[in-house]
């Protein structure tokens, strides 16, 4: 038997049974769309909550003293922050490389306090960084000024603090608070006022009930670091090219720093974006194999209903090889055709969620990984290789489900087979 006859016959046997064809194929290429349309939303949400935890103070690279993520503390330094912007400059993709100082304090106002994690930046870099100093997420006043832009030459330095510490310490824009901190050595406390710039709301309750940010330079003169600073973050123009660039800048660094790319930085949100996949991928699982069972039933019943005309043909000389390759021709068609159909519905159902978006302020709850609030609209975002690989998947589980109906009917007796009723 020819292969050209081979398929003519699945695909007879295909039409045939329209009713149960049309069913099979509806599921497979349902389960199919699903996926396509669900990973592509998935996967640009986890890219912007990714996005949003580097862009909340963090950065796609991470350059540290080595320890630091671990401590820390400010025994653990960039002791040259000139060099690691000499060896940044000539990595491709990077697009900003900013110095920042982070500590621990207290911050006081009259009579209230309240403890502090305190952001040393520079005012003028740290915007193209960070989405703290945004207006959308700003509250109150403005944003840091530099020390070369305060209109006196003695007075206080500004201070930026989320909206729920003002609160707590009941100052608002203008008022003056003391930031109390314990500088490099372990020697007395230092201390310094400030003048409340601006108030920042994230809705990240540990951050905005803890966060402070003042100039860089202020903040190695409270500590006594010098030039030195706890970290320089880099912001990359593609989220997949932090390890590489991770990696190559440790290559060139001494060893004395750490370099991490945001993955490790960001450990937390990274494994809730890890767990939050395999949940996706649970379902999906749950739902293939649901359909597996339907596939497997499909083709057996057709092997079935088929037994009697199964035994003619093998009475005629055709070998059993001959009739598992029908069967298995026929999967091969209700692939194809379901694969093709599946492919057609997701990519449209990605069109549309990738030109329209899904408004994520609608939900009722803020849909939030690890403390990080996903807002705005997410759309779709797939790859070739994406649709391929979930299409094969598909494709492959059909074909793996008529195996044993194909078997059967390779090993009919072609006498019982005959009076098969």
């Amino acid at each position: 038997m020819s292969p050209a006859l081979i398929m003519k016959l699945a695909w007879r046997s295909f039409r045939r049974h329209r009713r149960r064809s049309i069913i099979t194929v509806a599921a497979i290429s349902l389960s199919l769309a699903m996926m396509i349309i669900f990973v592509g939303i998935a996967d640009d949400g986890h890219a912007r909550m990714a996005e949003l935890g580097i862009r909340m103070g963090a950065g796609h690279v991470l350059v540290q003293g080595k320890g630091y993520q671990a401590a820390e503390t400010l025994d653990h330094l960039v002791a040259d922050p000139a060099r690691v912007f000499e060896r940044v400059g000539a990595l491709p993709g990077v697009t900003d490389a900013v110095p920042r100082v982070r500590t621990t304090g207290l911050i006081s106002a009259g009579e209230k306090s309240a403890p502090a994690l305190v952001s040393g930046v520079d005012p003028e870099k740290e915007p193209a960084a960070s989405s703290l100093p945004d207006e959308r997420r700003r509250r109150s006043g403005a944003y840091l000024r530099s020390p070369a832009q305060m209109p006196y030459k003695n007075m206080p330095m500004d201070i930026y603090l989320g909206h729920e510490l003002a609160r707590t310490l009941e100052v608002e824009v203008g008022d003056r608070v003391v930031l109390t901190v314990s500088p490099l050595g372990a020697g007395r406390p230092a201390q310094a006022a400030f003048l409340v710039r601006g108030t920042f709301s994230c809705g990240v309750t540990e951050v905005d009930q803890l966060w402070v940010e003042i100039p860089i330079t202020e903040a190695q003169r409270l500590l006594n670091l010098g030039d030195k600073v706890t970290q320089v973050a880099l912001l990359l123009d593609a989220l997949e090219r932090s390890v590489p660039v991770a990696r190559a800048l440790a290559a060139e660094l001494p060893r004395d720093l750490e370099v991490l790319a945001w993955e490790e930085a960001l450990k937390e949100l990274y494994d809730a974006i890890v767990l939050d996949d395999a949940g996706l991928y649970l379902m999906m699982a749950i739902i293939f194999i649901i359909v597996a069972i339907g596939i497997f039933n499909a083709v057996l019943m057709s092997v079935v209903e088929r037994t009697r005309e199964f035994g003619v043909m093998m009475a005629l000389g055709q070998s059993g090889k001959q009739l598992f390759a029908v069967v298995f021709a026929e999967a091969v068609i209700l692939a194809l055709v379901s694969a093709a159909l599946g492919v057609a519905v997701g990519l449209g159902l990605h069109h549309w969620v990738a030109s329209v978006g899904i408004d994520m302020g609608a939900m009722a709850d803020d849909y939030q990984i690890a403390g990080i609030i996903l807002e705005g609209r997410i759309y779709s975002t797939l790859t070739p290789w994406v649709v391929t690989k979930w299409t094969l998947v598909v494709m492959g589980l059909v074909m793996v489900s008529a195996v044993y109906p194909a078997l059967r009917a390779a090993r009919l007796n072609p006498l019982e087979a005959m009076h098969h009723v």
